[in-house]
């Protein structure tokens, strides 16, 4: 009930769904108001005439039609703080809010996607060397043992190494992916170190395989030249020499593990990747 008219209490009481104190309050109200009396007859007496009518309608539609209108009729007269909201809540800034967070999402898992590395088979080291692959980048030992050209490629740590540093160099293909092809001294032994940021494929693990340091290190060939090959962080790195087996095993074993990309650094390479598709 307003401060001012009975609002749908009206239908209540026409219901005889008021009691006691309410229904009082109902009743005197009547007496003082002549448009909610006006109103309260005018419902009961198309009540009434609905209920004895015996046209083929939905009676009960049309009862609800004239009620509703009558409501309107009276909220329009009613104070702006005690009026009911009658029109649907706007829900477009949700439904906005809905396609712009599902467009994000999509475009978000499309650079996810396009960010993670590729896969590189067992030859990738020896496809390094192909005629394709034009060389970027070349580094003498000096600048190996700085470690300022080889901040994102593994290697050992060469001031407390047994391996002794010969020459890197970086080669890119013609995919724009780069392979480090580096070589190193263990002793008498060369060792040709080859690396790529990618993903090792599975077959990998139907190899034999050696524990080194806690990784898995895949013997793709056990005798000369000999040949492993292993997954750190988002590298693969292999290494050949024509040497014994367990020589590379202990080589392998000074090369530091990494972790994998995170979220952001996947993301941001696939957006790079989104970006040079763009014309």
């Amino acid at each position: 009930m307003t401060s001012k008219h009975l609002g749908e209490k009206v239908h209540d009481l026409l219901d005889g769904r008021l009691r006691g104190e309410q229904a009082a309050a109902a009743m005197a109200h009547l007496e003082e108001c002549a448009e909610c009396t006006a109103r309260f007859q005018e419902l009961r007496a198309a009540r009434d005439a609905l209920n004895t009518a015996e046209a083929g309608i939905d009676l009960s539609f049309a009862q609800r039609l004239l009620d509703r209108d009558r409501i309107a009729n009276i909220a329009a007269h009613e104070p702006s703080g005690n009026a009911r909201a009658s029109a649907p809540p706007d829900r477009r800034p949700l439904a906005l809010a809905i396609i712009i967070g599902a467009a994000a999402f999509a475009i978000f898992g499309s650079a996810y996607a396009m960010g993670a590395p590729m896969q590189v088979g067992l030859e990738f080291a020896s496809a390094a060397g192909t005629p394709t692959a034009q060389p970027v980048a070349y580094m003498d030992p000096a600048g190996m043992r700085t470690g300022d050209q080889l901040r994102s490629w593994i290697h050992p740590d060469f001031a407390s190494s047994t391996l002794v540093p010969v020459e890197a160099k970086v080669l890119q293909r013609t995919n724009g992916s780069n392979v480090l092809v580096a070589t190193l001294l263990r002793g008498m032994d060369v060792v040709v170190v080859t690396q790529e940021h990618a993903t090792l494929i599975a077959a990998a693990n139907d190899l034999p395989r050696a524990n080194v340091q806690g990784i898995d290190v895949y013997v793709v060939s056990s005798e000369a030249p000999s040949q492993v090959v292993w997954q750190t962080g988002d590298v693969v790195i292999a290494l050949g020499c024509e040497c014994a087996l367990a020589t590379l095993e202990s080589v392998a074993g000074e090369f530091p593990t990494a972790e994998g990309p995170g979220l952001a650094d996947r993301v941001g390479a696939g957006f790079n990747e989104l970006a040079d598709l763009l014309p």
